[in-house]
């Protein structure tokens, strides 16, 4: 077995001493692996000991030399003791310090191109990072920033007086985006810092809990949503422009798609490839976190879907007519009156229905209150047959990207059921396009009197208009596709607090006062 030595390895002043881990398989069971510490001196062998602890070897990250996180493994306890082990060695070791470690900013450039896939974030913490070197190099007049100089307690002080003064100090003091800025930079920081100390348990821990002292906490603002007066907006916009190259109404009809498709993250809905359209279901892989999703097909997202294919959308309604669906008798005897000289029942399509429903509720010379109910519960069905054609008809589809924002020919390598481990180049081509889409969606937002869309206020709509039906933390984490619960009760605590009104309605009803 070969051993990797580069990840984790020590050096001693006259020696070059390292310790690394590994996975051995085991003898009675090949997809079951021990893991292993080991010491050498140079390429001299000191020890190799078995922690004694066994784990599927495809949980196993031998890069990382760690235990993947997983449900399957106790990877935090297992983690938790591999890190015990390399403290020991280190303590033993007093002299031993990491290679490659001695400035905070390459260190956190390197764990930047390691860890980090999303071109867009890569770009705003190198934009902090530069930052943070330039303030080293031109006010502390230093080449490198040393752990020792970031733990003294006023060194980010020093930093956040020179961002606000660099970026601010020929502006409007009254702009408030000055604070949320530095706010950011400083959370990136310490980011990075809490990283070194989680890497590096052996050494005093780097306190960082003064960093956003004196700046307003930004971790508190509401997310970003569509209220419903912004949403009917929203679905009522008509672009007003007459140029061609105007993609307002395509990006309307896409926010739409994403916040009636389970609020999808714009780069999924982007790399959005017609073969993930499988028996009324939408189901991928999301690239953020490498899990696999699978979210019913909705009438109203195939609705939005049909301003893009609207032949296909047209067939899906036609195959699924009046007359194909089984009605019980009171049904019949509630819909006998629709039945139009022009067009027998059995043919009616789900627009006709709809008009008949519109034309039930505008009518006030009788009580049509028991024929709605029968009707809605109709159209509901007719929808849900309507919704599966259509993804059948696109899932039939050859492979191909749903939306135009890039080229398949660019992504074509990628396989529809895998994680999508893009390539710089791709990386970069994903952000242009969501540069593009939202950018698209920030001139609806000025043209309907909106504060701000982007792709991701879909997604926070969603989630809040999920809880505010009564839908479970755990609903909306699995609808979301979020890695934990923890992220979507994050996504929750920050929520108007509006959206208990219903409940707190239901609550005052049942007392008589």
């Amino acid at each position: 077995m070969k051993f990797k030595t580069k990840t984790m390895h020590f050096q001693l002043e006259n020696k070059h001493m390292y310790q690394f881990f590994y996975i051995r398989k085991s003898k009675s069971n090949s997809k079951i692996g021990i893991i292993y510490k080991a010491v050498y001196d140079n390429r001299t062998p000191i020890s190799r000991d078995s922690l004694k602890i066994s784990i599927p070897i495809k949980y196993w990250d031998d890069k990382k030399q760690e235990v993947k996180v997983h449900s399957e493994v106790e990877y935090e306890k297992i983690n938790y003791l591999i890190n015990q082990h390399k403290s020991e060695f280190l303590a033993a070791n007093k002299k031993a310090v990491r290679t490659n470690r001695d400035c905070f900013i390459e260190f956190a450039k390197e764990h930047l191109e390691k860890e980090y896939s999303n071109v867009g974030t890569k770009i705003k913490y190198t934009t902090v990072l530069n930052s943070l070197k330039k303030y080293v190099q031109d006010v502390l007049g230093k080449d490198s920033l040393t752990f020792e100089e970031l733990r003294k307690i006023d060194f980010i002080g020093g930093y956040k007086k020179w961002v606000l003064k660099r970026q601010y100090n020929n502006r409007d003091e009254s702009i408030s985006k000055r604070t949320k800025t530095i706010f950011n930079y400083v959370v990136v920081i310490q980011t990075f810092v809490k990283k070194y100390n989680q890497l590096n348990p052996e050494k005093d821990e780097i306190k960082t809990i003064h960093y956003t002292s004196g700046i307003e906490n930004f971790d508190n603002v509401e997310p970003k949503m569509l209220y419903p007066d912004e949403i009917d907006r929203l679905i009522n916009y008509n672009t007003i422009s007459v140029r061609k190259t105007d993609k307002t109404i395509a990006a309307k009809y896409q926010f739409l798609f994403q916040f009636f498709a389970s609020g999808l993250r714009v780069s999924d809905i982007l790399l959005l490839n017609f073969k993930h359209f499988v028996k009324g279901r939408i189901e991928f892989i999301v690239k953020k976190n490498g899990k696999k999703i699978s979210i019913p097909f909705s009438y109203k997202a195939s609705k939005m879907l049909g301003h893009f294919y609207p032949n296909e959308f047209e067939v899906a309604k036609l195959a699924n007519l009046l007359g194909d669906i089984e009605l019980k008798g009171y049904e019949v005897e509630e819909l006998i009156n629709i039945n139009s000289h022009m067009k027998p029942l059995e043919d009616l399509t789900i627009d006709d229905l709809v008009q008949f429903q519109q034309f039930l509720i505008d009518d006030r010379t009788e009580d049509n209150s028991k024929r709605l109910k029968v009707l809605k519960d109709i159209i509901i069905r007719v929808e849900i047959l309507i919704a599966k054609t259509m993804s059948d008809i696109l899932g039939d589809k050859p492979s191909g990207l749903v939306f135009d924002y890039l080229d398949y020919n660019d992504f074509n390598d990628l396989r529809i059921m895998d994680k999508k481990d893009l390539s710089n180049e791709q990386n970069y081509k994903l952000h242009r396009a969501r540069t593009t889409y939202n950018g698209r969606l920030n001139r609806i937002a000025k043209r309907i009197g909106v504060d701000k869309i982007t792709s991701h206020v879909s997604r926070h709509s969603f989630a809040y208009y999920m809880l505010s039906t009564g839908a479970s933390v755990e609903e909306i984490s699995f609808a979301l596709g979020h890695a934990s619960i923890e992220i979507t009760q994050s996504y929750i605590k920050q929520f108007p607090s509006r959206y208990s009104d219903e409940a707190i309605s239901r609550f005052g009803a049942n007392f008589n006062v």
